[in-house]
């Protein structure tokens, strides 16, 4: 996300009242506080994919206005080199790119989405945002704070992605299956299309299927551009929808829908993400397996989805829920060993925890230490977070609960997976976009760490190198030179927060019996703390951490989700 700092944003202040000029209004701070409601505009960018500091490849914005007509001015930030947040300003008069006058549509035309190359990590993405600013007839001013979006790509791989042309608007390159869905057979519309949480993009799969053999046991759908909905012009999180599951004792069905999808048994699950995300794949791709294992005792939160973890338990991971503290910290109960706890913070990448690798089948029942649910716990110091008291539940509570262990065993189950990583829009690609989206793609397989300020957690790291991940189709298509390498396997993820076998006994109880823990001998507080996070935040929802991502913070210190 781009995060303004506070001097930037000072010295934003002081220049508005020095600097008056077409596209840089007088503006008092007190009017700026306005916010421009999601609901009144949606963006489209077009192409939504450029080179990084291509000044030759331009773009077009438009912003178009809904259910009001008092839009009098607008600007998009972070365009120019202006210190006023680089604003430039978009018409509505049918010029600078505008193509009718006064139909509450504002645009701008060859603009140059700004990149400097030492801007794209490693992966060699990116994305840039902008945001919207505007004046209303009555002179009064608001901002709108939820992104657009645009992919930006290293030029070094100019015309390195080749590309196979099935026909009926089907291409691949190797790593990418691309659908140009002029029709509007897999989406309804673009950019405001009905994708919501479960939509199942069904024509998605087929398309594939029907040029591509049937051996990916995940398949992923992501828009060529940026996607809002119809009801709020929110932009629709990442999902997972269950495809088949065979895996018995993890307290999901045995099911096989796979038909419906074009496939003949093999896939298991489809993601849905966000364009040009991937930061919380292995969040949607652990939902394949749940969670759902142990629900009846209270392991799982009270999330619409029922899938995640109790925000009050302490197996962490990838599908828990995130406690927020009332000091306005965020994150995970881990628990120390003592009859306390520790808070891991929602900006820490988390591998799976040992109760999701069991339920994935990476490890045995034996490896997965006790979970913990507590009650009213006391987080004035999240480092020795304490609790009134708590349940202890162990993995042969949980395998009881669910009839048995899990089948297949760890020893048995399967460790290395394909996924065929496909991408739908309306109108054709361009060189950027292939190789945007398959870089992406590549970089599901990496088995590199996390990069630094960077919330994507690579499967291989996530499972500590008991998992692989092949996005690479099965399409006669060589590897383009100088892609990011694959380094040396990393050892296994660790997490300091989880315990191990050598871990303090609890006191003893029944299984989910509640203890009381015995009174600290002493304790220390004011531990380390963050901005509050929005209270209206849900915590539990399939992937809701697309809309905090992508929103500027009105100051710097704004919690963030994975």
């Amino acid at each position: 996300m781009m995060i303004h700092s506070i001097w930037k944003r000072l010295a934003s202040i002081v220049l508005i009242v020095l600097t008056v000029g077409q596209f840089y209004p007088w503006e008092t701070a007190a009017a700026q506080t306005a916010e421009f409601p999601q609901k009144n505009a949606w963006a489209r960018i077009t192409p939504a994919v450029v080179w990084c500091g291509d000044s030759g490849q331009t773009v077009t914005i438009e912003v178009h206005i809904v259910g009001r007509h008092d839009v009098a001015k607008l600007w998009v930030t972070d365009l120019g080199t202006s210190d006023i947040e680089a604003r430039a300003e978009l018409f509505d008069d049918g010029t600078h790119g505008d193509t009718l006058s006064g139909d509450n549509i504002f645009s701008l035309g060859d603009v140059i989405i700004p990149c400097n190359l030492h801007q794209i990590n490693q992966s060699g993405w990116r994305n840039w945002w902008g945001f919207l600013r505007v004046q209303l007839a009555d002179g009064s001013f608001q901002e709108n704070n939820y992104g657009m979006v645009a992919g930006l790509v290293d030029p070094k791989y100019k015309d390195s992605f080749s590309v196979h042309d099935f026909g009926n608007g089907l291409s691949a390159t190797a790593y990418a299956f691309f659908i140009v869905d002029d029709k509007h057979e897999v989406i309804d519309n673009y950019p405001v299309a009905s994708v919501y949480c479960g939509t199942s993009n069904y024509q998605a799969y087929r398309k594939l299927f029907s040029v591509l053999p049937d051996n990916f046991d995940f398949a992923l759908v992501t828009p060529g551009l940026q996607i809002v909905r119809p009801s709020d012009l929110a932009e629709n999180v990442p999902y997972n929808v269950s495809v088949s599951n065979a895996v018995q004792h993890i307290g999901l069905s045995i099911t096989n829908n796979s038909a419906k999808f074009g496939s003949a048994g093999r896939l298991k699950s489809v993601v849905y993400e966000s364009f040009g995300d991937i930061q919380i794949f292995d969040h949607e791709v652990a939902h394949t397996w749940g969670a759902a294992i142990g629900k009846t005792l209270g392991l799982l939160g009270n999330d619409p989805a029922g899938h995640h973890w109790n925000m009050l338990a302490d197996m962490q991971g990838q599908l828990g829920s995130y406690y927020f503290e009332p000091g306005g910290a965020v994150g995970h109960f881990a628990y120390n060993g003592d009859e306390s706890w520790h808070l891991v913070s929602n900006f820490e990448n988390e591998p799976y925890s040992p109760l999701e690798l069991y339920m994935l089948g990476f490890i045995p029942p034996e490896e997965v230490p006790p979970v913990h649910i507590l009650q009213s716990p006391n987080s004035s110091d999240i480092n020795h977070i304490t609790a009134a008291a708590y349940q202890t539940f162990s993995i042969e509570d949980i395998m009881n609960a669910e009839g048995g262990a899990r089948i297949p065993s760890a020893a048995d189950s399967q460790k290395d997976f394909n996924l065929a990583y496909i991408v739908t829009q309306d109108i054709p690609y361009n060189d950027s976009a292939y190789a945007y989206f398959s870089l992406a793609s590549y970089n599901l397989m990496t088995r590199e760490q996390p990069q630094k300020n960077n919330m994507y957690a690579p499967f291989y790291w996530a499972t500590g190198g008991r998992g692989t991940l092949d996005t690479r189709l099965p399409v006669d298509l060589a590897d383009p030179a100088g892609l990011p390498g694959m380094a040396t396997p990393t050892p296994p993820a660790t997490q300091t927060a989880m315990p191990t076998a050598a871990i303090p006994a609890t006191p003893t109880s029944m299984p989910g019996e509640t203890v009381a823990p015995a009174a600290p001998t002493k304790t220390t507080s004011n531990g380390p703390g963050c901005a509050t996070a929005p209270a209206a935040l849900t915590i539990a929802a399939v992937g809701l951490t697309l809309h905090p991502r992508r929103r500027k913070p009105r100051q710097s210190g704004l919690v963030q989700k994975k």
